[in-house]
């Protein structure tokens, strides 16, 4: 359903585009393409199926995503230089990229509300290495906060083992509703 949706979303401007060049027909100039290849290949669906394929390490799932690009290329008339890209191993390595870099996000989130190591992240995801001093300071930022919170459980004295434990599961408290879609998004390098 997503691939039709994708597809279909990317035929309509594609042909919505060539009816405008149609329709301006004083045009000498060679038809511009409405949609280049980077749009296709951060157009959402298109992003999410290489996510998924690169997830499960299906390379016959992400051959056909890279597939399915060519084909809307090939129907929106972008140039025979564009099609070479977009069939080449550059392009696969491109997506591929951008798939692990929204999969360490993914994962980040997970560990970071779970007040878990992300050591093990970091190498499974060298991808991201620019990502890690920003997942490094959101991880500093809440540990302060918790140790902020241990520090009023303990009535301003040092906290012990008791009070951080206590300040952890308050502050997880607040993120309770993450599978409800109530947490607020930690998503280092995405702006969001």
């Amino acid at each position: 359903m997503k691939k039709a949706g994708f597809l279909a979303a990317l035929i309509l401007v594609a042909v919505a585009g060539y009816f405008i060049y149609l329709s301006d027909s004083s045009s000498e100039q060679a038809p511009v393409p409405v949609i280049t290849v980077m749009d296709i290949l951060h157009a959402s669906d298109l992003e999410a199926g290489i996510k998924q394929a690169v997830a499960d390490g299906d390379s016959e799932a992400l051959e056909k995503w890279m597939n399915r690009a060519q084909e809307v290329a090939e129907q929106a008339g972008l140039s025979s230089t564009d099609m070479q890209y977009l069939a080449s191993s550059q392009a696969v390595e491109y997506v591929k990229f951008n798939a692990k870099r929204s999969l360490f996000n993914d994962e980040f989130e997970e560990r970071y509300y779970a007040l878990e190591d992300i050591d093990s992240l970091k190498v499974k995801y060298p991808e991201a290495k620019d990502l890690f001093p920003q997942v490094e300071a959101l991880i500093t930022k809440r540990d302060q906060i918790i140790e902020q919170i241990a520090v009023t459980l303990s009535s301003g004295k040092a906290p012990g083992e008791k009070e951080r434990e206590a300040a952890r599961e308050m502050w997880q408290s607040r993120y309770a509703g993450a599978n409800n879609g109530d947490r607020e998004a930690i998503r280092p390098g995405t702006g969001e």
